[in-house]
């Protein structure tokens, strides 16, 4: 009965697709119980199943290792991506409830929480993980690119958080006075619109009806006119070329924005933006791991006089690339060079590439891959650089 059921369900609502869940969220009780499934079999059959699977013994340090095969070739907007094991897809902490069966229908539901990254640790005993994440790279990318003098504005501010002054700009209230709720509206009709979403799909995030969400793009676009006529222009330089570049040069084509049918050509619009500022945040984290990489193995390069080489020739050994989360680098250091690597980190993430807004990344450090807590070099930067100055 209860196969039936859920064979009815799942052909009824395609749940291949959160569209369904979303549409039928408060419709049924089966719903969330379908979704908790759904994140318990892919935690265990991706990541405690697959990628443990391919763990190997190391004879010299008695560790288990992972070696996944990096593919540069294999997005098409020029992300790296991973496989045997992709570690790229490693779930961060699950939350989730069970009632004992044999404790009655009155029991109250126990709390467990699972985060797979706990067994994650750096390769050298004693090392900690670092890591330092892009802020908000692909919409920083979205001003750069549109010349939008308000957005530009907002992302230049050194303080406040970026999607409540959004919002504040959007709705015309002060920063203060935005709630949870318009900031997590605007968040979403951010990147909604990177990703070339249209009404009905904002209307599904927002959980209000096409009409509401047509006006809500419409309104924001109005706030921001520089992002409206760098969409328009962007798509239609697409359908003069038959390609988009990323901020250095590369190219993707898409043909069918000029060849296809309607649906081809509506898909082909939207993968236009979403790889100028997608394929743009690739190559520069790309050149991020280049200068990273050139400085901790002792590599001339032109570009190492503006990463002040001469301060980081002590982490030669003591500092390894681990990890490329698509905005986020993971990396294992001796305890004893952690503000050296951190600034390494950061400097050659931020100045990677000359934006109209700077680039900002967050940096984290611990001794397992799920319990990183925030580290600030910022202040160590300024010192930096003042020195030099």
């Amino acid at each position: 009965m209860v196969a039936g059921l859920l064979a009815a369900f799942i052909m009824f609502v395609k749940p291949s697709t959160l569209t369904g869940f979303v549409l039928f969220r408060h419709e049924h009780p089966i719903v969330p119980v379908i979704r908790e499934h759904r994140t318990l079999a892919k935690l265990l059959n991706s990541t405690l199943g697959s990628i443990c699977s391919l763990a190997r013994l190391s004879m010299g340090t008695q560790k288990y290792t992972l070696h996944g095969h990096w593919l540069q070739t294999s997005t098409a907007t020029g992300r790296l991506s991973m496989e045997e094991p992709n570690l790229q897809c490693v779930e961060h902490a699950v939350d989730f409830e069970m009632s004992p069966d044999e404790k009655g229908d009155d029991a109250e539901p126990e709390h467990y929480k699972i985060n797979a990254r706990d067994f994650f640790v750096p390769t050298q005993d004693n090392w900690l993980l670092l890591t330092a994440d892009y802020s908000q790279i692909e919409l920083r990318l979205m001003a750069h690119f549109s010349k939008d003098t308000a957005l530009i504005e907002l992302l230049t501010k050194p303080d406040g958080d970026v999607f409540n002054l959004i919002a504040g700009r959007w709705t015309g209230k002060p920063e203060a006075s935005v709630s949870p709720v318009e900031r997590d509206q605007t968040k979403r009709m951010v990147y909604g619109i990177l990703y070339g979403m249209g009404a009905n799909t904002l209307a599904e995030q927002l959980d209000c009806s096409s009409d509401e969400a047509a006006e809500k793009i419409k309104s924001f676009k109005s706030s921001f006119p520089g992002v409206s006529s760098w969409l328009h222009e962007a798509v239609a330089s697409c359908r003069e070329k038959g390609y988009v570049e990323t901020i250095k040069g590369r190219k993707r084509f898409l043909s069918k924005i000029k060849f296809g049918n309607s649906e081809e050509k509506s898909k082909a619009q939207r993968q236009a933006v979403n790889s100028i500022c997608q394929g743009s945040a690739a190559d520069i984290i790309k050149i991020a791991m280049i200068n990273i990489h050139s400085q901790i193995v002792g590599v001339d390069r032109p570009e190492s006089s503006s990463l002040h080489a001469n301060k980081f020739h002590m982490l030669k050994g003591q500092c390894r690339i681990l990890l490329q989360v698509h905005d986020e680098l993971v990396l294992e250091v001796d305890p004893s060079l952690i503000n050296e690597a951190a600034l390494l980190l950061q400097m050659s993430m931020e100045d990677a590439a000359a934006l109209l807004v700077p680039l900002h990344v967050k940096l984290k450090v611990g001794r397992t891959w799920g319990s990183l807590e925030p580290f600030l070099a910022d202040q160590q930067l300024n010192e930096v650089l003042m020195s030099e100055s």
